[in-house]
């Protein structure tokens, strides 16, 4: 794998599990020239991220910044880019659709692990939580790992110099 500077964590429609990813990351990365994003797979407009996404966020000591879901575009793939989704579903769905889909992974699987991270739309606050310990547990592997791969990139070319 090769280095990364920029990742898009993807969703369905960017209100809610993307952002929440994008957030995490952003507060724990010790990557630096990193870009971190969200996008969603189906943005007809740009909508406030869900309330309940930004109180759990905040209740964890994370500020959601931004606060309006963004269309994923063909332009935001490119081998520096890593492309993350919340569940297989939403791979498959955006490596159909997307011509040019290129370094895309679901969250667990780029991580080492397998299986989804399910969506906690319409639940309560306790549902909330449990979805942010899953996601704050997953994206600190997804950059455990981008750290090191990154890391390896820099002695590599440090050692070609």
């Amino acid at each position: 794998m090769a280095k990364y500077n920029r990742v898009i964590f993807v969703c369905t429609d960017n209100s809610c599990r993307s952002p929440v990813a994008e957030a995490i990351m952003k507060k724990i990365n010790r990557c630096e020239n990193v870009e971190i994003c969200s996008r969603g797979l189906i943005v007809l407009f740009p909508e406030p991220y869900n309330p309940k996404a930004a109180s759990i966020l905040r209740n964890n000591g994370i500020i959601l910044e931004n606060g309006q879901s963004a269309q994923l575009q063909n332009s935001d793939f490119d081998q520096k880019t890593l492309i993350l989704t919340m569940d297989r579903e939403e791979k498959q769905k955006l490596l159909e659709d997307y011509e040019d889909a290129v370094n895309v992974y679901t969250i667990m699987e780029f991580a080492g692990g397998s299986g989804d991270i399910l969506d906690p739309y319409g639940s309560d606050m306790e549902v909330y939580s449990l979805f942010y310990e899953a996601v704050n547990e997953w994206v600190i592997q997804v950059e455990d790992k981008l750290y090191a791969l990154n890391k390896e990139e820099d002695e590599n070319q440090e050692e070609e110099k």
